[in-house]
């Protein structure tokens, strides 16, 4: 018997597309299973603290190798959701786009 059908059309008409997606969804998943399952480990050694790895994670994330695309991301998504509170923005930014504007 199947499970549940996981593919909706835009992924099905695009297999492969959608199987490099997922693959990459996979791997992200994991390092961050691998990465939360570590770092709890260390806690709760007693080897670093929560507030540690906070400090770590503001340094890592501010570092020259990292700023640039997690501020990437961050932007990103602050543009995602202006364009879902005012679609006619979204529409306005996609005609100048296409009129390379």
């Amino acid at each position: 018997m199947e499970g549940k059908k996981m593919l909706n059309m835009s992924q099905m008409s695009d297999l492969d597309a959608t199987l490099e997606d997922i693959k990459n969804k996979k791997l992200i998943l994991d390092i961050g299973i691998d990465t939360q399952a570590t770092l709890r480990l260390l806690v709760d050694k007693g080897i670093v603290t929560r507030e540690e790895v906070n400090k770590y994670r503001k340094e890592v994330q501010d570092s020259p190798k990292w700023s640039a695309a997690y501020q990437y991301i961050v932007q990103t998504l602050k543009e995602i959701a202006r364009y879902k509170a005012d679609p006619k923005s979204l529409l306005r930014a996609m005609m100048e786009a296409k009129l390379g504007k």
